[in-house]
């Protein structure tokens, strides 16, 4: 997808940077803050520092105690870093990975490992499928139950304003029903959908719809446009500013998928567990 297309300062949840720079050049080190940078004003991330390693030791560097001291503040959201080896060596990452997940944060990385958006079959959520319009799901992607209590939507004009509309839009529903506890990660994916409907999908003067369901402990989005060609989650290098947006919604969301929508036209589909949360 392309970077946001809103032309205001953007104000997301709060996110530290990560950067592991053992033996890399000043040009590297330039490039891969920069990617963090970018990454996050597309995403609607608001980066507050960058926690650089140079050590090649274990994982307790006093950059990485640094960072998980910050991860304990109430207004931190997540981590971010260039790719799964900035946490280090295979062991070390994945100690630091289990320690950033138990510190209640998320893991986002600009560029993926290529298996991100599979899920394998003991991790997939017990959902019954969504009514079928046309095809089935893409294989990887997970399913949810299709009886909700609570459902709404809105149509979009095909404008940039329409991308900060949705969030507030999604945001007003959430708190109205009481379902606050994944709002970040519900307001993050109607940013990239849309985003998408509105640079790939949306024909002039059509816009597009989102859709908002609930039951008892998940959450469903779905956006809608009326271009029938699905999108694809790809691999995006490093220092690229976009091509991650499915990627992004592979991790938030604990099932996604695209189907057809008859007559014309086609919805991406994203579904959030545990989003039972009440408003204060």
């Amino acid at each position: 997808m392309e970077p946001l297309t809103e032309h205001r300062e953007i104000n997301g949840p709060l996110v530290y940077g990560f950067l592991r720079l053992v033996g890399v050049s000043a040009a590297r080190h330039t490039a891969l803050a920069a990617s963090l940078t970018a990454y996050c004003r597309g995403h609607e991330l608001q980066l507050a520092a960058v926690f650089t390693d140079r050590e090649s030791s274990g994982p307790d560097s006093a950059a990485f105690t640094g960072l998980l001291d910050v991860l304990a503040l109430p207004d931190a959201y997540g981590v971010i870093a260039p790719a799964m080896s900035h946490l280090g060596p295979k062991t070390i990452a994945a100690e630091r990975a289990r320690r950033i997940r138990t510190a209640g944060s998320r893991l986002l990385l600009v560029r993926r490992p290529h298996t991100a958006h599979h899920t394998p079959a003991s991790d997939a959520l017990r959902f019954r499928p969504p009514p079928q319009t046309g095809n089935h799901p893409r294989p990887g992607h997970r399913a949810m139950r299709a009886t909700m209590t609570e459902t709404t939507q809105r149509f979009f004009t095909a404008r940039p304003e329409s991308i900060g509309q949705a969030r507030t839009f999604a945001t007003e529903v959430l708190s109205t029903w009481g379902l606050l506890g994944r709002v970040e990660d519900i307001r993050l994916c109607v940013s990239e959908l849309a985003t998408n409907a509105l640079v790939h999908g949306a024909v002039t003067d059509h816009g597009f719809l989102v859709k908002l369901a609930a039951d008892n402990d998940v959450v469903r989005l779905e956006v809608h446009d009326r271009l029938a060609k699905h999108p694809v989650a790809r691999q995006a290098a490093d220092t690229d500013a976009s091509g991650r947006g499915l990627i992004l919604v592979s991790v938030l969301a604990d099932g996604w998928g695209v189907q057809d929508h008859a007559p014309f036209g086609k919805f991406v589909w994203s579904c959030f567990k545990a989003a039972g949360e009440t408003a204060p």
